[in-house]
C-alpha cells in the first residue's frame, strides 16, 4: 500500500520530523500501520520533496491535452501511441522533465501518473515541438 499526500510537518531537525496524517488519509494510514505491525517491522517507504499540485485530469484537462496530441502525432506519423509518447517524454528531459538513470546507465522519464501540473505542462512543450518537427499540425479539442 502506497499513501501519497501532500502532508503537514511539526518539529524538524536536521535528524528528525514529525509528519501530521490528515483526517482524509487516516484509514489508509491505520491500514498501513497494521500492514507493519503484521510484519513485525518499523520501516517505512519515504519520499520527501516541496508539496506540488498533480496534474489535472479528465476532459479538458492536461492529461486529456496531452494524450490528445500523443494521439494526433502518432496517427500523423504511423507510430504507436506508446513510442510516440515515449519520445514526448524523453524530448521533455531537457526542459527539466524528471527522469532516473538505472543500474545500467539508462535514463528513464518519470512515470506521467506522478506529474505535477508544472511538469505536465513540459510534455505538453514537447509534444508542440514533436509535432512542429514531424510537420503535424494538431488540434486543439
Amino acid at each position: 500500500m502506497t499513501i501519497e499526500n501532500n502532508l503537514e510537518f511539526k518539529d524538524a531537525s536536521p535528524s528528525q520530523v514529525t509528519i501530521l496524517i490528515p483526517h482524509g488519509i487516516r484509514d489508509m494510514w491505520t491500514l498501513l500501520l497494521r500492514d507493519l505491525n503484521e510484519k513485525r517491522t518499523s520501516f517505512l517507504h519515504v519520499k520527501l520533496g516541496k508539496p506540488r499540485k498533480p496534474r489535472t485530469t479528465g476532459e479538458f484537462s492536461q492529461n486529456h491535452h496531452l494524450n490528445g496530441h500523443v494521439a494526433q502525432i502518432a496517427n500523423w506519423t504511423g507510430d504507436s501511441f506508446d513510442d510516440t509518447k515515449s519520445h514526448i517524454k524523453r524530448e521533455a528531459i531537457a526542459d527539466g522533465y524528471p527522469f532516473y538513470t538505472d543500474s545500467f546507465g539508462k535514463v528513464h522519464p518519470q512515470s506521467e501518473s506522478e506529474c505535477s501540473t508544472v511538469e505536465c505542462a513540459l510534455l505538453i512543450e514537447a509534444a508542440h515541438r514533436v509535432a512542429s518537427f514531424a510537420e503535424c499540425i494538431l488540434k486543439e479539442e
